[in-house]
Formats: C-alpha cells, structure tokens, sequence
C-alpha cells in the first residue's frame, strides 16, 4: 500500500501512536470513512486484530480485552453515530479506569457543525469520560483519537510494501504516590475501629491489597470482584462504625448507601478512578504504595462471623440464591466468572461458597449498567480454557449480537448461564415500588414470556435447559447456553426468610 497520500498517512500515524501507547489489539467496525485506518491496521504484523458489525458490543469486547490484559486496547469504527454507540462503554471505562482507547474516523472539518450527511459533533462526543490528549495520557482512563478524513479513493489502497512495526510495548504501570501514602498512614493512626471494604480491584491490586489486609488483621467485607473474596475470613458489617476504608469499586453493600446519611463516620477511599463513590464529604486517593503502610498498634482487631443461612438454603434449594451457591460450588476450578448486574452479582456476594476454588471473578459494576455485559464477558475470556457468565435475561436482551466474536476467538468451554425469570424481579424487592399497581409493576419489570433456545441455536451454541439440579451433569464441551429457571416462588420465601 502506498503512503504518499494524505489520508492514508493521518491513519497510518495514529496508529502508529496507539501502538506507542501500548495497543497490540484492534476491534474494527467497518465503515468507508474509517477505510484507511482498517488498511493500515490490517496490514500491520504483530498485532491482534478482531472484527465486528455492532460498535457497541464491540467496544464492551474491547473493554473486557484491556480489563484482562491490564493494558490499551483500541475498537476502531466509522463516522457519525457508529461512534455514538461506544458512549456506554467509555462510561464503564471510565469508573472502571480501564485504557480503552477509542479510534474513530470523522468527517473532514469544514463539515463539522453544519448538519451535512454523516457528520456529527463527535470530537467532544465523550466529554468527561474519554481523554483527548495523548501526552500526559497515564492509561487509566479511555482515551479518544478522531481523525478527521476525506473520502477515500482507490488510489489509497494500492498494493505494496507497508513499514513493518515492532509492537513490543508493555503496559504502563502507574506508580505509587508518596503523599498518597502519606493521606493513608494517616487514616490507619487515627482509626480504632475501622471496617473494610474491598470492591473490584485491578489485577495488579490484588495481590499487594491482599497482603495489606493480612498485615491490618481488621474486619474486611470483600465482594467477588476484588478477586480476594474467599481469601479472607467471613465478617460481619457493623452497622455504627467508626470509620472506613474503601479500597477499589464502590461497593454494592447497602451500608455503603447508607453512609450518604452517617457524616459522623469518616471515609477513607483509595480507588484507581480517583473518585469517591460519596456525595458526602470523605477523602480518596489512587496511588499508596502498599508494601510502605504500617499498621497502628491501637486498631481493634477480631471479626465475627455471621450466620451461614444454611437452612434456607435446604429449604428453598431450587431459589435463584440456591442455584449461585450450586454454581459457585460446580463451576472448574481456576475458570473466569463473568457476574451480571444488578441482581447475579449481589447474589454471588451472598450466596458463594467460601472455598477458595480459584475463581476469577468479573463484573461491569462502574455505573450499574446492563449494557454490554455479554461483549465484556467475551472479551475476557477470550484466551481463557474455561469461563462462565451468570447473567439475567434483560441483561441478554441487551446484547444479542455479542456472540458474533466467538468464531474469531480460541475455541474453549464458555458457558453463559441466563438466569430467566421473567423479567427484572428484583425491583419487586424495593421498598418504594410496594404499593405499585400489578400493571405498574410489570412495566417496572419489563415482564416477558421470552426463551432464549432460539438465540442459541442463531449463533451456533450448545443449548441445555436446567429446572432441576440433575440437569447441569454431563455439560457438552464448547460454547454453550444454559437457561435457568428457577423456582420464583422459592426465590420470592427465600429472600422473605432472608429479610425477616
């Protein structure tokens, strides 16, 4: 391919800079306008190059490939609202603080603002959630490159010689801050009686926190997706604290919402998106260095273990609960675990076997959201041996074009269990939605009688229906859907014996 066109060398030159930032995998999204970009990247060696027809899939695959990998991965598309779409996933992105770096083609300026075809105002598409400035860019945040161009020709894509790049970059680590370090001492010497919370941590968090907490010795309520959950011995959450130290995501614990009305108990937040997951007064910071933390002599150590519900468990064994923990206790050891929101991530927290089994957990649990799930997922498991994904049927109707990666990825044994009961149950489970009418409430739900056979069968997967426990023995290997049924009524006694 020749370079002497202009076109042809602004897409050669960016992306020559996301491999100087540390890209070594491309999501493309064909379109014409992005035609160069597609030509210089595909004509690279050394890199992992994917495809895909629907941008906002894509860039949830790409979010899950930069989560795993710990470093920049690029989704690539066309002009106007193909880029729109990645809007939900550089919102995950950002809370997350993970480098999902986005690449897209634009009209040229003149069009800008005018209203032409095709044109959008997407240079500030991404507002506060994507990084438009490379130098200074420390990759934990997604950063956007838009690149205006003409409409391509023939003549851009000529056969011929391509400078070959040697793509050895390794991810950027962000150091630790000394007067981070500082903030953090300072807290651990003022607190007696202090709580943990551990949420989702990145990879390279996992292990140094884990040590940490060792060292502190005080209660710790971690959830699946700290990845240090079944490390530490089971607590209790005191409900009058005197302070608390929040180390990774927001957690998912109601007592985290409650501090909203508590300013008497001091919060302290280290989180990598420097954010404090309060609208009240507390402190965060990004970056301690772990290793460098004493631990205070005055803390008060001892935790108490609570109640195992075991009973309700044996009493209600085919509830939505009891059919996490049978998962939790039969999927592989050492498999991925994707964990849907809202409702299969808070069950897993509650209802997983304590046995470390080696399970490496994920969820998208920056803003809540059930876009993307499925995509992220795949993402994720992409070189993995054996992965799972528990997710909700909503969750599943949002990303039905997920599978489409699939036969562009190893092949290996990915499960995605769709958890379907008719509809988004939990909000029946709101204390302000009680006296809702039976139609109110259905609407609130998005009640269904859909089954997801069909969909499987679309994309080639295995399909096995599960009601009953004998029915997940003799899984087929490969790419296979489970569809849950579980008992409702079970699950509605269960969560009302769990409350009372």
């Amino acid at each position: 391919m020749t370079m002497d066109n202009t076109e042809s060398s602004v897409a050669f030159d960016a992306v020559v800079t996301c491999l100087s930032i540390g890209v070594k995998e491309f999501i493309i999204c064909s379109g014409a306008r992005n035609a160069a970009i597609i030509a210089a990247i595909t004509s690279l060696k050394g890199v992992r190059v994917y495809n895909h027809p629907e941008e906002r899939s894509a860039a949830f695959f790409a979010l899950g490939r930069a989560i795993i990998k710990q470093e920049p991965v690029a989704v690539v598309t066309t002009s106007g609202t193909a880029v729109a779409e990645l809007l939900p996933a550089v919102i995950e992105g950002h809370y997350q603080a993970v480098p999902l770096v986005l690449l897209t083609a634009d009209r040229p300026v003149r069009f800008w603002g005018k209203g032409a075809p095709q044109a959008i105002v997407q240079n500030e598409l991404f507002g506060v959630y994507a990084e438009k400035v490379i130098d200074g860019w420390n990759a934990s945040r997604p950063l956007h490159i838009n690149l205006p161009l003409e409409e391509p020709s023939p003549a851009q894509f000529q056969t011929g010689d391509l400078p070959v790049l040697n793509n050895d970059n390794v991810a950027r680590e962000i150091p630790s801050n000394k007067e981070d370090t500082v903030k953090l001492q300072d807290f651990l010497n003022r607190s007696k009686r202090c709580i943990v919370f551990v949420g989702s941590l990145p990879l390279s968090w996992r292990e140094p926190v884990l040590q940490f907490l060792d060292r502190l010795d005080v209660p710790v309520w971690a959830e699946a997706t700290s990845g240090i959950r079944e490390e530490l011995p089971l607590c209790s959450l005191d409900n009058d604290p005197e302070s608390i130290l929040r180390i990774g995501g927001v957690p998912s614990a109601r007592l985290w919402r409650d501090l909203e009305e508590k300013p008497n108990v001091e919060v302290f937040s280290v989180s990598p998106n420097g954010l404090p997951g309060l609208a009240r007064e507390s402190c965060v910071i990004t970056a301690p260095n772990w290793q460098e933390l004493e631990v205070p002599k005055t803390f008060q150590r001892g935790m108490v273990c609570p109640n195992s519900h075991g009973e309700i468990f044996s009493k209600y064994p085919l509830s939505e609960h009891s059919w996490i923990r049978r998962f939790s206790e039969c999927i592989p050891e050492k498999s991925l675990v994707f964990l849907g929101n809202s409702q299969p991530v808070r069950e897993w927290d509650f209802a997983a076997t304590r046995l470390n089994r080696g399970l490496k957990c994920f969820a998208n649990r920056g803003v809540n959201g059930i876009d993307g799930c499925l995509s992220t997922f795949l993402g994720l498991s992409a070189d993995e041996r054996e992965s799972w994904a528990l997710v909700g049927d909503l969750t599943t109707l949002y990303d039905l074009a997920a599978p489409w990666i699939v036969s562009q990825l190893p092949h290996s044994n990915r499960r995605i269990v769709v958890i379907n009961n008719g509809g988004g149950r939990i909000f029946r489970r709101l204390p302000a939605l009680t006296n809702f009418s039976s139609s109110q409430m259905q609407m609130v739900e998005n009640a269904h009688s859909l089954k997801f056979k069909g969909w499987a069968e679309m994309w080639g997967m295995a399909y096995r229906k599960v009601t009953q426990l004998e029915d997940l023995e003799s899984l087929p290997d490969g790419f296979l859907l489970i569809e849950l049924f579980p008992d409702l009524e079970q699950s509605d006694c269960f969560w009302r014996a769990l409350n009372q």
